[in-house]
């Protein structure tokens, strides 16, 4: 299945809300972390990290439908954080996401490419080692007993 990313209008921010409720409702079940669980964020906040300065996101797109998204924050230096890639989960495990992330990083503007992830969640970090990201540190969240992993990879310089 073939996708394209689009960069995301504030006409879309419904489909991107829909789209994080119903990706991260599993997670959120599954551990009940009420502190950074993005199934838990008003539309207000996204709303206003939406408008931030820093801030791209991109519609993943399959048949001229949205399928998922992506957020994309400029760091200080030459850091660009993926801070979200969410997927409808009848669209999880068809190459979606691995096709996303090879987009994206085409589309970063910056050297290094840097997020987290769940430890606990096997699936998400052998996904982000198969794409040659590399394991920088963990904390913990807040919260829960969800410890998080942080990865980072280098890119093509542009």
């Amino acid at each position: 299945m073939l996708i394209q990313l689009k960069e995301a209008k504030l006409s879309d921010l419904l489909s991107i809300y829909l789209i994080q409720k119903a990706a991260f409702k599993p997670l959120f079940l599954r551990y009940h972390d009420g502190e950074t669980s993005p199934y838990l964020q008003s539309f207000e906040k996204l709303n206003a990290k939406f408008s931030a300065s820093n801030t791209t996101y991109y519609l993943i797109m399959t048949a001229q439908k949205i399928v998922g998204f992506l957020k994309l924050t400029v760091e200080q230096g030459h850091t660009t954080k993926l801070s979200s890639i969410a997927l409808l989960p009848s669209y999880e495990n068809r190459g979606i996401g691995r096709q996303a992330m090879t987009l994206i990083e085409r589309l970063v503007q910056t050297d290094t490419l840097r997020l987290n992830t769940i430890l606990q969640e096997p699936k998400l970090v052998h996904f982000y080692h198969s794409l040659g990201y590399s394991a920088t540190g963990r904390f913990q969240s807040p919260s829960s007993a969800i410890c998080f992993v942080s990865f980072t990879k280098k890119i093509a310089a542009k």
